[in-house]
């Protein structure tokens, strides 16, 4: 399977990288903005591939607040066609962030990564949410339910019930949405 991953570096990211390389014929490109091209060693270390096996996962130079990305044409024209799964995990999870941070980063993002699925060819998209989606709505919010959340006040649970009905409602891709509650642990 060939992946594209968002947010790899982060506490998610990192582990479901991981999982994805555990299969032997896996490849994953993850985009990465240039500032954090230091830390490509710690995270080989950390899926556990020595730098001759760096092949397996192949950083994409980028960032989720440009426009396509910021990824190349060269790199686009590579990729189309080639990529059966997105994971799209990027997202602004400080509930202190500004409201402009957020919208930039977990609305305009999430539109960017939609787009750049579909122009792939994409056989999957998935797009991690957050319980925060749901607003404050009392209660249990199943995943059948978006349209009843309440009390979206907050930048944090506005931006991601936007994003959610982004991939809702914008993703020509077939489309899964996880919505996390907490996490901890490994």
């Amino acid at each position: 399977m060939r992946y594209f991953v968002t947010g790899a570096t982060g506490f998610i990211g990192k582990r479901l990288i991981r999982k994805l390389l555990a299969s032997p014929d896996s490849t994953v490109w993850f985009l990465q903005r240039d500032t954090s091209r230091a830390r490509l060693p710690d995270l080989l270390a950390f899926w556990g591939l020595s730098a001759n096996a760096a092949g397996r996962v192949i950083p994409v130079s980028g960032d989720l607040l440009l426009d396509g990305l910021g990824i190349s044409d060269e790199t686009r024209a590579a990729l189309a066609g080639r990529i059966d799964h997105v994971f799209h995990l990027a997202a602004v999870y400080d509930l202190r962030a500004g409201r402009a941070e957020q919208v930039a980063a977990n609305v305009e993002g999430t539109r960017r990564v939609v787009a750049l699925a579909a122009g792939l060819g994409a056989r999957r998209f998935h797009h991690i949410s957050s319980v925060a989606a749901a607003g404050m709505y009392p209660g249990v919010f199943r995943e059948d339910m978006f349209g009843e959340a309440e009390h979206l006040e907050h930048p944090y649970f506005e931006t991601k019930h936007a994003a959610e009905g982004i991939v809702r409602e914008a993703c020509t891709v077939p489309w899964r949405i996880y919505r996390p509650g907490l996490v901890v642990g490994d």
